[in-house]
């Protein structure tokens, strides 16, 4: 077994037993056939039958990715998906011989429709090949973005936003993809699924979402793991770092930052609360900062004015959050060579921040502007881009909170957020969480249908950062034993795992956020 698919198998990502699944052989037989599936199909407009394929047991390959040596016998459905006016993309059904009864649909990450499956099976994302291990019958939509982190798929040749086809990423693929899926599923088994669930994390956690608001009869339990929410607020946070050291034109070493880290979470009365320089609490933090010995020098006034002003995100001049920030007991830098994406204090060989891909490539959608250079912007233009963003692209905030529908219909939503996530804000959850309430007359009914959890430290979908995170075979078994049983979790285990040796380097556990000691002071 290679050193890739040998997670599939691994306790922290199997949560369904093997024995429960049953052999559908010979319905699969009968049911994986073009008169059926074309059946299916004449009521989909947008969707055409391209193959219907075997893969029996043993190895799978598809061109420059990696083989999945431990695959179970499969039947796949490709098809293709007109998405927008230019543009189809592809669209495919796995139906597993030995099924569980249960669907599951496959989200993306970042600003793509599907999960780099092959590269990233170490992060806490649940792909095609982790779900058929756990016996699903499950779905990917790519929408033509590909699966690499950026968006340039959002203009055509011309440079030009073609705003039909980032629509359907927005929130149609999928939900085509699901009631697609699901009719194909029960067409080819020839019975009735048991529950259907979706995982995704980040852009994968924003479509879980948008899934379960607009599109409520989609799933029956859902988890948005780190969910891009607020996008367009969360866009501005992502590049901050980089315009606040074009602006200030002071560069700060990254070891006075890890001095600043070490402090903040080696402190209690700091675990778990939220930047603000204006807080009594961050205030006395930062006094202790000012000439701290560092292996780069000690922490000047300089030094500290410019770490502030990017740990506290930008503000407008009126003094109104345009956007949260990264606070000092978030690392916003790679723990090892393996996490280089994570962070926004990564210094390029020019000796400049990187800028976060899939932020920059939506300011330019924004803009209008497939070359624009955010390294020339200005406070004042970085605030009037985002004003202007803010009035004409509201529906791409991603902001809504109204999940009564969803709940009403007995649908279960599990959101987690770390509170050491480098890549958005977790304060964006805590927000996202007080304004469902608004649309529940209680937080005890609104946690019979949505519950939120807070590991501290714990990174972006990734189980070896500074904190304990939910693994996919833990959260997923909670979301199952609530939505086909009614028994939700009060409190889950959360561990840091050491991926080299493979064992855990620390275990602990995390409550529901309605039992959170701090939360009281969060509410503002």
């Amino acid at each position: 077994m290679n050193a890739t698919t040998k997670w599939f198998e691994h306790p922290l990502y199997l949560w369904m037993n093997k024995n429960d699944f049953s052999s559908m052989d010979r319905a699969l037989e009968q049911g994986c056939t073009e008169e059926v599936v074309e059946g299916v199909l004449q009521n989909f407009e947008n969707v055409e039958l391209k193959e219907i394929r075997f893969y029996p047991a043993g190895t799978y390959r598809e061109p420059e990715k990696t083989v999945l040596d431990n695959i179970d016998d499969f039947y796949l459905i490709s098809m293709t998906q007109k998405v927008s006016k230019n543009h189809t993309g592809t669209f495919r059904v796995y139906l597993p011989v030995k099924w569980n009864h249960r669907f599951m649909g496959i989200a993306g990450a970042g600003s793509n429709n599907e999960v780099d499956w092959f590269t990233s099976v170490t992060f806490n994302v649940i792909s095609w090949p982790m779900a058929l291990m756990n016996g699903y019958a499950c779905a990917v939509a790519d929408n033509d973005t590909g699966i690499r982190l950026d968006c340039t798929w959002g203009f055509d040749d011309q440079g030009q936003v073609e705003w039909d086809h980032i629509e359907a990423w927005a929130y149609q693929t999928l939900h085509e993809m699901t009631v697609c899926a699901k009719a194909l599923t029960e067409a080819a088994y020839g019975q009735k699924i048991i529950a259907s669930y979706m995982h995704g994390t980040s852009g994968g956690g924003r479509q879980v979402i948008s899934e379960a608001l607009h599109f409520p009869e989609d799933y029956d339990g859902v988890w948005a793991d780190g969910p891009s929410i607020d996008y367009l607020d969360l866009t501005f946070a992502c590049l901050w770092a980089a315009v606040v050291e074009a602006n200030e034109k002071h560069i700060v070493a990254l070891e006075k930052y890890q001095a600043a880290f070490d402090l903040a979470t080696s402190d209690p009365n700091m675990k778990d609360f939220p930047f603000d320089s204006r807080d009594i609490i961050w205030m006395d933090f930062i006094n202790k900062l000012l000439d701290l010995d560092t292996p780069a020098g000690p922490i000047t006034r300089r030094d500290l004015q410019v770490m502030v002003k990017t740990w506290d995100g930008p503000f407008t001049r009126n003094g109104k959050r345009m956007a949260y920030g990264f606070g000092p007991a978030i690392q916003q830098w790679p723990v090892d060579t393996v996490h280089t994406f994570y962070g926004y204090l990564q210094r390029k060989e020019d000796g400049l921040y990187g800028l976060m891909p899939i932020a920059e490539q939506n300011i330019r959608w924004f803009t209008g502007n497939p070359d624009f250079d955010l390294r020339t912007c200005s406070y004042e233009e970085y605030e009037r881009i985002y004003l202007e963003c803010r009035k004409a692209f509201s529906r791409y905030d991603f902001n809504e909170t109204d999940f009564s529908a969803y709940a009403a219909r007995g649908g279960k939503l599990i959101i987690t957020h770390g509170t050491g996530d480098c890549v958005i804000p977790y304060q964006y959850a805590i927000d996202y969480y007080n304004r469902i309430l608004d649309h529940f007359p209680s937080e005890k009914i609104m946690n019979d249908s949505v519950r939120l959890y807070m590991p501290y430290l714990a990174g972006h979908s990734i189980l070896d950062w500074s904190g304990g995170a939910v693994a996919c075979a833990v959260g997923m078994r909670a979301l199952t034993e609530w939505t086909e049983h009614g028994i939700a979790s009060d409190i889950l285990p959360v561990v840091r795992y050491d991926f080299i040796h493979d064992e855990p380097a620390r275990k602990g556990q995390v409550e529901s956020f309605n039992q959170w000691k701090f939360r009281k002071s969060l509410k503002r």
